[in-house]
């Protein structure tokens, strides 16, 4: 198991960093400069790091045997592999984008919250992850109409961002193989006992 959790500290450093770029620019940290593509500059994130990082994990946890997670990294996976495409052919999100992720965020959120009850019943820091995913995705849904909330969108994406690092944290502390930080990882991973 130990060997299993640093790769789902790679597929959630993937998640994190697609992330971190999305809240810059939800709060009007991150603007294009003038006569610079701001989503040609996300999407070599979002493809390389994002999803190529989750994807990697799918992969291992698919030669391991272990399903789940290979379903899971690998669809989260896909979709920063799409958001990224997007960019990239578009080099901006406009109207024509946004109607595209509206259809996509319902398919993301019902996978989603299919996963969250699975997760929830191995650690209550996935569980959280995986419903905060499925809220970013209801608050993506409107975008097919123009009516997408920036603050409320990057709001969910800034707490998705602080549970997936505290499950990297206890991933990373379990996978380090010392024991002082693996029994701190289990709490973090495991439904705690009292």
């Amino acid at each position: 198991m130990a060997g299993a959790l640093i790769y789902a500290a790679l597929g959630l450093l993937g998640l994190n960093t697609g992330l971190a770029i999305l809240i810059m620019c939800n709060f009007g940290l991150i603007k294009a400069q003038a006569d610079l593509s701001l989503p040609r500059g996300q999407a070599a994130w979002f493809l390389w790091v994002a999803g190529i990082a989750e994807l990697f994990a799918a992969v291992f946890f698919f030669a391991s045997g272990d399903n789940l997670d290979a379903a899971t990294f690998g669809g989260f996976g896909l979709f920063w592999m799409g958001l990224g495409t997007i960019n990239v052919w578009s080099g901006k999100v406009d109207t024509a984008d946004a109607r595209v992720l509206g259809p996509m965020a319902i398919a993301y959120a019902i996978f989603a919250i299919a996963l969250f009850p699975v997760y929830l019943s191995i650690s209550y820091v996935l569980g959280a992850l995986l419903f905060l995913l499925f809220l970013v995705f209801l608050a993506i849904i409107p975008a097919a109409w123009g009516k997408a909330s920036a603050t409320v969108l990057g709001s969910l994406q800034l707490i998705t961002f602080i549970i997936a690092t505290i499950a990297i944290i206890g991933a990373v502390w379990y996978a380090s193989g010392n024991t002082t930080l693996m029994n701190w990882s289990s709490w973090i991973l495991n439904h705690p006992t009292f």
